[in-house]
């Protein structure tokens, strides 16, 4: 009998259903892990700390807001608030440059620089003041999803699983951002858009994104700088000729240059210069002052956050094992070389910060786009990011819950 006449009475097998690592194996499954966790974390915030009351997450201050002057059900804390309030001000009126407007006072006209942020959720709330708050917590919620999902495409680019994305989407400092209405979601999630339009030579997306990152957060511009050297340097050696390429770089300077004569005209001063004693400061000195004392205090209460300094540092160490492995990895990660060059002008600058960023208190959110870089470089290295994920991810989970609950 032959091989066909003995096997054709056989029922055929269906094949084996995909198991769920090839059914999670999509972009789309980071980005709703990411959201469901940061929309949770805000219903978390707003019902155990803020009483119900979504506007209390941008923590207006009894110092900068003025009761009274307020829009309906704004509330006001009896401390001097956090930057959140400031955003909050001007999604309330973004095309005003008065320092006093709605019961907010901004504190420096630097503020109107990251005008990114407000302006999106003035859009989505249509200009209406109820919904501000809500439009705040929206755009964050939704920028956290974005940078999960870009993550798990670099991360299947590089040949990884895309559950991986949730790394760029878990860094610490995000869990404070989402808490309190700021800017760092929005602008990593234009940031690292703009990395991989670039990347799939997409030119015209690539420096919108940019520009909007760095109308949102001005340290987003580094990256289209890093670009800059490297073509500027290509063009010294003859490597490279002027092209559509740096219209990626110069559109995003132009941008802000521009954003900041319109401010000059409107305030009477560049705010960029006044930024320079509340976020800049010497080199290297707040970071040696700041790693020196905090090591030194484990068990020092800041500001009423008990085990503040001590989240502090397991925060510095995760991002200085992440920021010292890509730096092991430049020369074998398969990264664009401006984003290998960002990832130092990065590190760079975050030495360059004042003593407020690296105090026991802060959370390294400003040092946000180091991490994304070292991740990105790391996930397109040889050796795999296994043990490094292992140890971050309860660690991030913890410092995440910790900074909702008690800060």
């Amino acid at each position: 009998m032959s091989l066909a006449s003995a096997t054709a009475g056989q029922t055929t097998r269906p094949d084996p259903q995909p198991g769920w690592r090839s059914a999670a194996n999509r972009v789309w499954v980071p980005g709703l892990i990411a959201a469901v966790l940061a929309a949770t974390e805000i219903i978390v915030r707003v019902v155990v700390k803020l009483h119900g009351q979504i506007s209390g997450l941008a923590l207006v201050g009894d110092v900068y807001g003025h009761p009274g002057h307020l829009p309906a059900g704004t509330e006001v804390f009896g401390y001097p608030g956090y930057d959140g309030q400031f955003y909050y001000r001007m999604a309330l009126a973004p095309a005003s440059l008065q320092r006093t407007m709605y019961g907010i006072s901004i504190d420096s006209t630097y503020r109107f620089v990251r005008i990114g942020y407000s302006a999106l959720a003035w859009l989505t709330s249509a200009g209406q003041h109820a919904a501000v708050p809500w439009a705040l917590a929206v755009i964050n919620v939704l920028s956290l999803a974005a940078i999960a999902a870009l993550g798990g495409r670099f991360a299947q680019e590089a040949g990884h699983h895309t559950l991986w994305g949730l790394l760029l989407a878990g860094y610490f400092g995000f869990a404070t951002s989402v808490a309190r209405d700021l800017t760092e979601p929005l602008a990593a999630a234009c940031l690292l858009a703009g990395l991989l339009a670039y990347r799939h030579q997409r030119r015209p997306l690539a420096a919108g994104l940019f520009t909007f990152a760095a109308l949102t957060r001005e340290t987003a511009l580094i990256a289209p700088a890093a670009l800059a050297v490297t073509r500027l340097v290509a063009m010294a050696r003859r490597r490279a000729r002027p092209g559509r390429d740096d219209l990626v770089w110069l559109i995003p300077a132009a941008a802000f240059v521009a954003w900041e004569l319109v401010l000059k005209l409107g305030t009477g001063e560049f705010p960029i210069v006044q930024d320079s004693g509340k976020n800049a400061g010497a080199p290297f000195v707040a970071a040696v002052m700041a790693i020196g004392h905090n090591v030194s205090h484990l068990a020092t209460s800041v500001h009423g956050a008990p085990g503040a300094v001590i989240i502090w540092d397991l925060e510095l160490l995760v991002l200085i094992g992440f920021a010292v492995a890509a730096l092991c990895a430049l020369r074998a990660t398969t990264v664009p070389v401006y984003e290998r060059v960002a990832l130092i002008f990065y590190i760079l600058e975050i030495f360059s910060l004042s003593p407020t960023n690296w105090d026991g208190y802060a959370d390294l959110r400003s040092f946000v786009e180091v991490y994304l870089l070292a991740t990105l470089i790391l996930f397109a290295a040889p050796r795999k990011l296994w043990w490094f994920a292992a140890a971050a991810g309860p660690m991030f989970l913890t410092i995440a819950v910790y900074r909702t609950l008690v800060l």
